[in-house]
């Protein structure tokens, strides 16, 4: 069995890592939403995003349709969705600082500095704005 300490390491680097898979699936969505498509296939991209997340049942607790808007903002920014970005990346905070005393400065201050970033930029607009960049950043 992990110990306790490498157990919140194990968690840190796991919602670290949906936190970024996601984003770059969001973003691969995105990116090719811009692209000349028939709107059924756009519908189908922005479906696959909550089927491959397995997050149907979740998703439609929050909302009614399948747009890109509406998943956008389930899978970045909805706190109770434990697979957003927000979501994981709060998760893998709060697991690092669990076990603040063992990490490196340099591993707390980038963890802690992605927080702060990511609820800066939410509550800023940025991601409404450009979600490309958003999700390249």
């Amino acid at each position: 069995m992990l110990s306790r300490t490498a157990d919140h390491l194990f968690w840190m680097a796991r919602y670290t890592e949906r936190a970024e898979n996601t984003a770059r699936m969001l973003d691969v969505n995105y990116q090719t939403s811009l692209l000349p498509q028939s709107a059924a296939v756009a519908q189908a991209g922005w479906e696959g995003i909550v089927s491959i997340s397995e997050l149907e049942k979740s998703y439609t607790t929050w909302h009614n349709s399948v747009n890109a808007q509406n998943v956008m903002q389930f899978m970045v920014e909805n706190e109770l969705n434990p697979s957003s970005i927000m979501s994981c990346i709060s998760q893998a905070r709060e697991n690092a600082r669990a076990v603040r005393g063992t990490l490196t400065t340099e591993v707390w201050e980038t963890i802690n500095q992605t927080w702060l970033e990511l609820k800066r930029m939410l509550s800023d607009g940025e991601f409404e704005h450009d979600p490309g960049k958003f999700l390249n950043g």
